[in-house]
């Protein structure tokens, strides 16, 4: 009886170390290798991205030998290794046919076996040719590539063949170079030979960095507020911002040239306007001497329709700029770009009023003076000329003299008129209407042609455009001369 229980026991035992094996093989063993297959894929995708490529290459032939007939697991390594080289991506695949025999692969597997038979496809780049700020790894594009086919380039400007270096994984460039690439099948057809330039320009990327410091340091050392020294939130929120967006750019293992330039330059103006809008001490000078002198225009002046007086309502106008600039000048909490502001509104102001004034007319004696000349003194040195116009007397200088009486006002009397002018009275009488005494003296009145003629007669090379511009002569004057002398 106890030796039945015993054999009874030993029987139950062997039952479930066959059901676990059972069970094991079923699902724990699958589910172990999956888990396997999965951490050394991840493993050889990052040795990739560490540029190891030897190391990527024995991972991924361990993971092909934990189930070398999977289908489905080739498609995986093939996808990964062809970042590195077609031609390690097509001993996967030999691998896989032979295990599996030719004659049992699929549609799909065959498909991929003919490709390496195509003509090869000329090398594109995932890394495009441009302008960059820092070494940068260039990679070919895969999509671009068939398993089998190899590529190989020169950085030495020589055009490249089997005999240079062949593409493996990236190509590090820490200096602006021109590669030269070239593509081959199994059966040695090759591509045309294809030229990309990359340049890299770090002196961007340096000042970047150090307008980056430059922002940090004052948004670290500026208080938020409302007193002289601090800024507002806002403001201060707007560099950091940038700041923020800057520090990102310059983590990418990838920057181009024009992106970090345009950075720069946001950040530049981040920086100046963060500066401005520090609250500093309100210098109101300037606002106050444009409100004295549109003060003393408003009351000095008078509206009607007379000469020098103002249009109707132009005064009213004035006035509210006034009031509203002393508003300003009184306020105490008022920022310097409000006083600035309101600085060049009033100027706008002033510039609005005058240009209301009713403006002078002509004379009678005027109408037949205006645009005419005198020779004041013709001498071997020289001549001395005058030429009227309706708001100036210009007293024998030239233009380049800087040199004026500005009118002040003017009375006429019959065929006298008596301007009034920053340096004393002038007075003009029409004795005919070629004929005036100015000051007393008599002079005949010339157009620019006679003018011209005076100035001719004494030297020819003295009646010229560069001599008598000062004096309203023009080049139509000038052409005009010669073409009629």
């Amino acid at each position: 009886m106890r030796g039945k229980s015993k054999k009874k026991i030993f029987i139950i035992l062997i039952a479930l170390i066959v059901i676990l094996g059972i069970a094991y093989k079923a699902v724990l063993a699958p589910t172990i290798k999956s888990r396997q297959i999965q951490a050394k894929m991840q493993e050889a995708k990052k040795c990739i991205e560490a540029n190891e490529f030897d190391k990527s290459i024995d991972l991924l032939e361990e993971v092909q030998n934990l189930d070398i007939e999977d289908e489905d697991l080739l498609l995986q390594i093939i996808d990964v290794v062809l970042t590195i080289d077609g031609d390690d991506a097509y001993d996967f695949l030999k691998r896989y046919i032979d295990k599996v025999g030719e004659e049992n692969v699929s549609d799909k597997i065959k498909n991929i076996l003919n490709s390496a038979k195509k003509a090869p496809t000329s090398a594109k780049l995932d890394t495009n040719p441009g302008k960059y700020v820092s070494p940068i790894w260039v990679k070919l594009n895969k999509d671009n590539m068939n398993i089998g086919h190899s590529y190989y380039y020169t950085t030495n400007g020589d055009e490249p063949n089997q005999n240079s270096t062949k593409y493996i994984g990236d190509i590090y460039i820490d200096k602006t170079t021109t590669i030269k690439i070239i593509g081959y099948n199994k059966d040695g057809q090759s591509t045309k030979v294809c030229t990309f330039k990359h340049v890299i320009e770090n002196s961007i990327l340096n000042k970047l960095k150090n307008n980056i410091e430059t922002a940090k340091k004052l948004i670290s050392e500026t208080k938020t507020g409302s007193e002289i020294g601090e800024i507002s939130k806002q403001e201060k929120d707007k560099l950091q911002s940038i700041v923020n967006d800057a520090e990102k750019l310059i983590k990418n293992k990838l920057i181009r040239y024009n992106d970090a330039y345009n950075m720069n330059e946001d950040l530049k103006e981040g920086i100046e306007r963060f500066k401005n809008n520090i609250i500093k001490p309100v210098d109101k000078s300037e606002l106050k001497t444009y409100i004295d002198k549109a003060y003393n225009l408003y009351k000095n002046s008078t509206e009607g329709k007379e000469e020098e007086q103002y249009k109707q309502g132009s005064r009213e106008s004035l006035k509210k700029s006034i009031d509203e600039s002393e508003s300003i000048y009184n306020k105490d909490s008022a920022t310097q770009n409000e006083i600035d502001d309101q600085v060049s509104q009033l100027k706008n102001a002033i510039n609005t009023f005058e240009q209301q004034k009713n403006k002078q007319t002509a004379s009678n004696v005027e109408q037949k003076i205006l645009g005419k000349y005198i020779v004041i003194s013709n001498d071997p040195y020289g001549m001395e000329i005058n030429r009227f116009t309706k708001d100036w007397i210009i007293a024998g200088r030239t233009e380049s003299e800087d040199w004026s009486k500005r009118i002040l006002g003017r009375r006429e009397s019959g065929n006298t008129i008596y301007y009034t002018t920053t340096e004393g009275t002038v007075t003009v009488k029409l004795i005919d209407d070629n004929t005036i005494s100015y000051n007393g003296s008599v002079y005949r009145l010339l157009t620019a042609y006679q003018l011209l003629s005076i100035a001719y007669n004494k030297d020819p090379n003295f009646a010229c455009y560069e001599v008598f511009r000062g004096f309203g002569v023009t080049q139509s004057d000038i052409n005009y001369f010669y073409a009629n002398h």
